[in-house]
């Protein structure tokens, strides 16, 4: 019996469904280019001006920043994560949101059942000073066939007017200014404006999905005033989809970046796809540069995966950068300068095709400017890996990179 339920088990997780994964663009063009902008809306919702938008590094701004929306709140909290931890970092913000249900705000908490596999304890809690919560696909023979399909998002949004997002769980490792390896270093992107309500719409399609319970009218979207002068759009991915909205985003930027293309990511596993296009960005003189956890990666498997293609990347000019002041899980990219992305999204096959996942995305050059000081701080912690060093690596690195390359799928 156990036999059978393993090779039941293992059959739902190697299962794949039908999805687009191969890209061509006709006709490229220049990201600085208006019609970039206006081509964006075939990746996600329509890019909409009229936002205000922030840029919060690692737990101590990041909880700060949260904690603070949610004790403003007036009339309603969603709250997304992957993982949601009963502890010295999850108690703060399940207090704050237990006040807010308490002075009559409506508030709803939705976390991953393998992600928070054992916030049970502290949910409980939380339903009963009122918050409504659910749990997306709960551990048990029920889900046992949807064990691969997660959320992964990680949303937050108050009265419908302001919106988080970004590579951060609410868990202890979290907590801190990423100075040393106990304090991961992460990045968060808090949005008002009118941008806000397309997060709304990633946070209810899952609520609805998980409860049945289908959010409307202006608690959850009520009218959205300028607050800013940046253009945004909300970019969802979820496992159902015909074609990766992150995939496609990723390689059309890639395509048409001209300067610059910097990417900070926690799992860096992209199909061949986007690793030649990066490549090919390199050969025609685009400044690419990656940078990724070094000696702190939490993930040896990824990290030996990731690792096995340095060389095409390396022999194109991309310049790759290790993370090594402690667990960088930032998930975030500028190009040429104007165009940003911050979010959940990795740069691995679970992120790109099956999981449910989203980031914000803006084509505003402040911001830009903004996210590329961010790099650059990042990179005085950093290694730079050339292709000498790649070359040199020993027979053990070597057989690791291809055992581990037999688990990319599941990455």
């Amino acid at each position: 019996m156990t036999l059978a339920l393993l090779l039941a088990t293992t059959g739902c997780t190697l299962n794949r469904f039908d999805q687009r994964r191969v890209y061509h663009l006709a006709h490229p063009l220049a990201v600085s280019d208006e019609a970039f902008g206006r081509s964006l809306s075939a990746f996600g919702f329509e890019l909409v001006g009229g936002n205000r938008a922030e840029i919060y590094n690692n737990g101590d701004a990041i909880f700060d920043a949260m904690i603070a929306a949610i004790g403003g709140a007036r009339v309603s909290v969603n709250l997304e994560s992957y993982i949601f931890s009963d502890d010295s970092a999850g108690r703060p913000v399940a207090a704050a949101l237990m006040d807010a249900a308490r002075r009559g705000v409506e508030v709803r908490v939705l976390v991953d059942g393998t992600g928070s596999k054992f916030s049970g304890p502290m949910l409980e809690r939380m339903r009963h000073a009122g918050v409504r919560t659910a749990v997306y696909h709960a551990l048990g023979l029920r889900y046992l066939h949807k064990i691969v399909s997660r959320t992964h998002r990680k949303i937050l949004v108050v009265d419908g007017t302001s919106s988080f997002t970004g590579g951060f769980g609410i868990g202890e490792r979290w907590l801190g200014d990423a100075r040393e390896p106990a304090e991961w270093r992460d990045i968060m992107v808090g949005a008002t404006g009118p941008v806000s309500a397309q997060m709304q719409a990633v946070f209810s399609e899952d609520w609805t999905y998980t409860t049945g319970e289908v959010l409307a009218g202006e608690t959850f979207y009520p009218p959205q005033q300028p607050a800013g002068d940046v253009a945004g759009q909300a970019i969802a991915v979820s496992r159902g989809d015909a074609s990766s909205r992150a995939a496609m985003l990723y390689y059309v930027a890639i395509e048409s970046a001209r300067r610059s293309i910097l990417i900070q990511n926690a799992y860096f596993v992209p199909g061949r796809q986007l690793r030649d296009a990066l490549a090919k960005a390199a050969k025609r003189g685009v400044d690419v540069r990656l940078m990724v956890p070094g000696r702190h990666m939490d993930q040896p498997l990824v990290a030996m995966t990731m690792r096995r293609h340095y060389g095409s990347l390396l022999r194109a000019g991309v310049r790759i950068l290790e993370y090594d002041r402690t667990m960088m899980h930032n998930k975030d990219a500028v190009i040429d300068g104007v165009f940003t992305t911050i979010g959940s999204i990795n740069f691995d096959p679970r992120s790109l095709h099956e999981n449910a996942e989203e980031s914000l995305a803006f084509y505003d050059r402040g911001l830009g400017e903004r996210l590329e000081a961010v790099f650059a701080d990042d990179a005085r912690y950093c290694r730079e890996i050339s292709l000498a060093d790649w070359q040199r690596r020993g027979f053990r690195s070597r057989m690791g990179e291809a055992f581990a390359g037999l688990f990319r799928p599941f990455y």
